[in-house]
């Protein structure tokens, strides 16, 4: 393979540096992921034109730093043990791609324990169970190596109608699109909804993947102030008169990042509003079986009565997210619309895994997985509680989530907190940037932290170092103009 190197002869920096500096930088971003086979030093130094040993020494001082494996015979190789430097750049200066791409990256680096990614627990996913549920479609597997409908597998969708009717959602299969995930749905409505130059409603702080999912498809995202009940309907009513959005995009359960829920007379207030003004809402209820202690109020879309609610959901959060099945539901004609959309972009999904997955809940198999996980993840939201409670100074406050997997760290003002996640990466633990999360830059800084897929071992150990990285920090004397919007 040929690594297209540039080097500059007439650089003070040695040529071997250059080399290596490059190399470092490609496997930084992405390009040379791990487990990649770099060229022989012999074919390195052909292609750079550079001496052996100039190569070699490139090589040395890639596997010094740990970025590369070498094994006699076999060759060199990027090392599968990502190092947190890797990841400055973005950190210092995130975005919604750069904080997607990074979060999913350090979920699958070893020696890193990541409080940033909102994911479920893998090892509590019921493999045997899912196993069961694809074992048991092998007679019925010719009859599944074909295309089928765009809207979903049929027995999926009738499957669906049960599942939603436990968030009381009364649907009929003919309703139903499956969707490759929430994102997928979200993304769909967006484009049936809005074109390229309009601008769109969404909470402030809100779900990173949507937020870019916006901005690729050349949409304009204002934001919306949140309480502790939900949107700020004063602001909102403000923001509709003067930027005339095309929808507003809402968490109402378990908000990510937040964890915030959505009271039901804030819900109601909410559709009557938009009612007022013929604004559509999309509703993300992707965290709303996730409850630890009480029921949530019903979803949105069981009290919209004007048809104003296009519903996403998925099994990424309650499930796994590797299965990429979701699941949308949006008023008619739009519902055509969307599925014209996802007829364009791949024509259909997955009928094996569909089919199983359709076994797998009538069988009753996510239910018992989430009487299995629920008292899990309920005792590591209480330990991230009692750990914040206990360690961060004063001056910092924090959500307290009744569901999902988030909570929403706020910093005090006139400090300045550059450089804060970078430090907790160095030590191993990985948070989300809360800028991420912002569609503009605000004068708070914040931090989304997860507490999932970490047991509350780890998640004690994580916020104890991160308070006393914060605590630092602001016994430290300010430099001029040091804030940046990093946390």
């Amino acid at each position: 393979m040929s690594l297209n190197l540039q080097l500059d002869r007439g650089a003070k920096t040695p040529l071997y540096q250059q080399l290596a500096g490059q190399i470092k930088e490609r496997i930084g971003d992405g390009r040379l992921p791990p487990g990649t086979r770099l060229p022989p030093v012999r074919r390195l130094a052909e292609e750079m034109g550079v001496t052996r040993l100039t190569a070699q020494n490139a090589y040395a001082e890639l596997q010094s730093g740990g970025w590369v494996e070498a094994t006699v015979g076999r060759g060199t190789f990027v090392s599968r043990h990502v190092q947190a430097d890797r990841f400055r750049s973005q950190l210092d200066h995130p975005t919604p791609e750069s904080a997607i791409r990074d979060i999913i990256r350090l979920e699958g680096s070893a020696g890193v324990h990541t409080l940033a990614s909102a994911s479920p627990d893998a090892r509590l996913f019921p493999a045997d169970e899912f196993w069961g549920a694809l074992t048991s479609l092998r007679s019925e597997l010719p009859n599944m190596v074909s295309y089928i409908p765009s809207q979903g597998e049929p027995a999926l969708r009738v499957a669906l109608c049960d599942h939603l009717r436990e968030r009381g959602i009364d649907a009929h299969p003919d309703q139903i699109l499956v969707t490759s995930g929430v994102s997928h749905g979200l993304a769909l409505a967006a484009r049936a909804l809005a074109r390229p130059g309009d601008a769109v409603l969404v909470e402030e702080p809100t779900y990173v993947g949507f937020l870019h999912s916006l901005k690729a498809h050349g949409l304009t995202p204002i934001s919306a102030p949140l309480d502790d009940e939900g949107p700020d309907l004063e602001a909102l009513e403000r923001l509709i008169a003067q930027q005339r959005p095309r929808f507003f995009y809402t968490v109402p359960t378990f908000q990510n990042p937040t964890g915030r829920c959505m009271s039901l007379a804030r819900r109601e207030e909410l559709l009557a509003l938009c009612k007022r003004h013929g604004l559509m809402v999309v509703e993300d209820d992707i965290y709303a079986q996730l409850a630890y202690d009480e029921a949530p109020p019903p979803p949105l879309k069981v009290l919209d009565e004007g048809g104003l609610v296009v519903y996403a959901g998925s099994f990424s959060k309650t499930l796994m997210p590797g299965l990429r099945l979701g699941y949308a539901l949006a008023p008619s004609p739009l519902a055509e619309r969307i599925l014209s959309l996802r007829r364009a972009d791949d024509l259909c999904g997955a009928p094996i895994l569909q089919r199983a997955l359709a076994g797998f809940l009538q069988d009753g198999g996510h239910k018992r997985h989430l009487r299995r996980a629920l008292p899990i993840y309920r005792e590591r939201r209480d330990a991230i509680m009692a750990a914040l409670q206990r360690s961060m100074p004063p001056g910092v406050t924090w959500t307290r989530p009744a569901g999902g997997f988030c909570t929403w760290l706020t910093l005090p003002a006139g400090h300045g907190f550059s450089g804060l996640l970078q430090a907790a990466l160095e030590q191993g633990y990985a948070f989300a940037p809360g800028a991420s999360f912002l569609a503009e830059p605000g004068p708070q800084q914040h931090v989304r932290i997860c507490f999932g897929n970490q047991t509350p071992q780890t998640i004690r150990t994580g916020i104890e170092l991160l308070a006393a990285l914060i605590r630092e920090q602001m016994e430290r004397p300010p430099g001029p103009g040091e804030w940046t919007p990093l946390v």
